[in-house]
């Protein structure tokens, strides 16, 4: 893969943004931070970005310009963005008008699922891609690990793992630093033109198997607690979050509580080159550590 020209890489101030574009860096990547808010721009830099572009998803031209030269763009959209589908098409219409050489899109692990509005809006993106002829590889993430991150300190002041889906509910959470790697190699190294990857982690677990395991590292109980939806939605509000977005949140989490989300690993697997972090080992090296 051609790493002279640069990579754009939209959302690189978000949380995945960052680590994937830490991790393109170190293998040798040109990376073109698109950012809305210049005050990003020094953290960028210090984590490996070569250039910053100022700009707005919304904004056809401030995208335009961030394209001008770039070899490569990896488009990882703000989560559940209404505007989502027609921005990645607007993407995708300038990529190939400015002979972009391939076109990486973030999408989510079954994007199919109509009555997740974030999922139905990636699999449009993905549909506008395929049929765009660009050159193109698709990304399908399943659930983060770091989804315990915000709430680690109330499990180990209160003993609880709570979420807003049922506890049996199963999920093949997968480590993001797994999943920007595996970004990093791909954006970097030659033959995944034309691919679709899901994206899984190694376990499928449930709330109270991951209550189990906490309770194995921390050596303390720690049980899994199905968090009201109307306490999910009262907490969104006092966070802020937009009303669209509350909605879909909700609709996502009433899926994932009768259904869950579960993937296979192996295409992961293959692109790391080494066994995916399990959910133990992510613990203690991303919370126990600190």
């Amino acid at each position: 893969m051609e790493l002279t020209k640069p990579i754009l890489i939209t959302g690189a101030s978000g949380k995945t943004g960052q680590r994937v574009l830490a991790a393109v860096a170190k293998k040798g990547g040109v990376v073109r931070a698109f950012v809305r808010r210049p005050e990003a721009s020094d953290l960028l830099k210090q984590i490996g970005a070569a250039e910053i572009a100022v700009g707005d998803l919304t904004d056809s031209d401030s995208l335009r310009r961030a394209m001008v030269g770039a070899g490569q763009v990896l488009h990882i959209c703000p989560p559940m963005h209404p505007l989502e589908d027609a921005i990645a098409q607007t993407m995708i219409d300038l990529a190939r008008a400015q002979s972009v050489e391939r076109f990486v899109l973030y999408s989510v692990l079954h994007p199919i699922l109509t009555d997740v509005p974030h999922h139905r809006r990636k699999l449009e993106a993905e549909r506008y891609l395929v049929d765009s002829d660009l050159n193109y590889t698709i990304l399908q993430p399943s659930r983060y690990m770091q989804h315990l991150v915000p709430i680690w300190k109330t499990v180990q002041s209160t003993g609880e793992h709570s979420m807003p889906f049922d506890v049996t509910a199963c999920f093949s959470v997968v480590d993001l630093s797994d999943l920007a790697e595996a970004t990093a190699r791909i954006m970097t190294e030659p033959g995944h033109e034309g691919a679709t990857y899901q994206l899984a982690g190694p376990q499928a677990l449930s709330q109270n198997d991951m209550a189990g395991i906490l309770t194995e590292v921390l050596g303390r109980p720690v049980r899994a607690v199905a968090k009201p939806l109307d306490d999910f939605r009262r907490d969104a509000v006092v966070a802020g979050f937009a009303a669209e977005r509350i909605e879909t949140m909700l609709l996502m989490n009433a899926h994932y509580d009768a259904h869950g989300l579960i993937g296979n690993c192996n295409v992961l697997r293959w692109i790391l080159g080494r066994e995916p972090t399990r959910f133990a080992e992510f613990v203690a090296r991303e919370l126990l550590a600190k």
